[in-house]
């Protein structure tokens, strides 16, 4: 046995050891972005009293980045990003992937299958300083850059994801400094509630989120068909209660001569664990921080959970029972281009969000936006992008956004 155990540990020694030998081939690139943007607010999310501002924004953008490509052989390649994210380096990417003849293995953080990127708006409508929008949030299906497991084949595509694990948190208290206040009306008495936005409660996790994409192409474009799902458990004492998350999507691009079509629609149940959907615009100015406490979770895309003490201490007259409330959502956009002549580019799109509660006398949340712009490149890797848009969070006392300017980016 010791003898084997000698062999085997020199094996690995001259293994690695020619590993190490093997020259890389670091390919490091660069993106340099900056937003120079006015923007006119009605019910303006980032000034308290939620007042109607006019402000210029001029920001590095959060997806300014730096990397590399590294390619050690045929079969083994690798990839790191880091962004500007809040003027703080963030790993964006950090890749490794092996072809094995029939297929490849992925591991580490790149973006999920859940990924139809279709559209190029560059306005940041929900946080300032994230970068280009690209319609996430407001119709794009982007399922964020995760760490994941995946197989590809082909055009074919299937990952186990870092689940998220959030909902919506509905609990009574009586330190209203940490908390928004709201109120239950039950005949002639009104009754002070808040709502907890700070803290999650305590979950149990029993598998990977399961994603999955399929792309049909053909020669005038493409048709994609993706689809994820995820399930986790809320403890509550003895009690387990159930949060499963499924998104569904269809995305499509059509060239037609020098003009193209692009557009995906997608939904699913409790799609805020998938994918990012935003709806209510009482949180815009929260959502780069979500962790740290949007003020209406549901407008994300989660399930709503309460705790059910309100409910009890009303005695059944008013507040939410104890337990999961499934969010149901439908998302989707509409992308039209044109390309003038080399280096010159126009584009509009159109995208619309909406969810709603699955619940007796529910009330549907949604929003929509819509942009035009144009491309314009000055040299090889320069760029910039003047734009204007639209954003209306459409439900009363929310957020209506009109912008407009001008995206400068070098790649290098």
């Amino acid at each position: 046995m010791k003898k084997l155990m000698v062999i085997a540990a020199v094996l690995v020694f001259f293994t690695g050891s020619a590993y190490a030998d093997v020259a890389a081939e670091w390919n490091f690139y660069g993106s340099a972005r900056v937003s120079t943007f006015y923007s006119d607010i009605n019910d303006s999310p980032f000034v308290s009293g939620n007042p109607s501002t006019e402000n210029f924004e001029e920001d590095l953008n959060g997806n300014a980045r730096i990397g590399a490509k590294v390619k050690v052989n045929d079969s083994l390649t690798g990839q790191f990003e880091y962004g500007a994210k809040d003027d703080q380096s963030n790993v964006r990417l950090l890749w490794g992937e092996w072809d094995f003849g029939v297929g490849s293995l992925g591991v580490g953080k790149h973006y999920t299958p859940l990924l139809m990127p279709y559209s190029n708006q560059v306005y940041n409508i929900y946080a300032r300083k994230d970068g280009d929008t690209n319609m996430s949030l407001f119709g794009m299906l982007y399922g964020k850059r995760e760490a994941m497991i995946r197989l590809k084949f082909g055009t074919f595509q299937i990952a186990l994801v870092e689940p998220r694990t959030r909902v919506a948190n509905y609990v009574t208290t009586d330190d209203s400094s940490d908390y928004l206040a709201g109120a239950v009306q039950t005949g002639p008495a009104t009754y002070l509630y808040y709502y907890l936005v700070e803290e999650q409660p305590e979950t149990e996790l029993n598998m990977p989120g399961i994603q999955a994409k399929y792309r049909l192409d053909f020669k005038m474009g493409h048709l994609n068909f993706a689809g994820g799902y995820q399930s986790f458990e809320v403890l509550s004492g003895t009690e387990e209660y159930t949060v499963d998350s499924y998104v569904l999507a269809l995305g499509a691009r059509l060239n037609l001569g020098k003009a193209y079509f692009k557009g995906n629609i997608w939904g699913g149940q409790n799609v805020g664990n998938l994918a990012d959907i935003l709806v209510s615009g009482s949180i815009v100015s929260s959502l780069a921080g979500v962790n740290g406490g949007d003020l209406d979770g549901a407008g994300l895309g989660f399930a709503r959970w309460s705790d059910g003490s309100l409910y009890t201490d009303l005695g059944g007259a008013g507040g939410l029972e104890k337990g999961i409330t499934d969010n149901d959502a439908l998302a989707g956009l509409a992308v039209i281009g044109y390309e003038i002549r080399k280096g010159l580019y126009l584009e509009a799109g159109y995208g619309y969000t909406r969810t709603e509660l699955d619940e007796a006398n529910s009330q549907e949340d949604d929003a929509e936006t819509f942009y035009l712009q144009s491309t314009i490149f000055l040299a090889p890797g320069v760029f910039l992008t003047p734009e204007i848009g639209y954003c209306d969070m459409k439900q009363s006392g929310q957020p209506v956004i009109t912008y407009y300017g001008i995206k400068w980016q070098i790649n290098f």
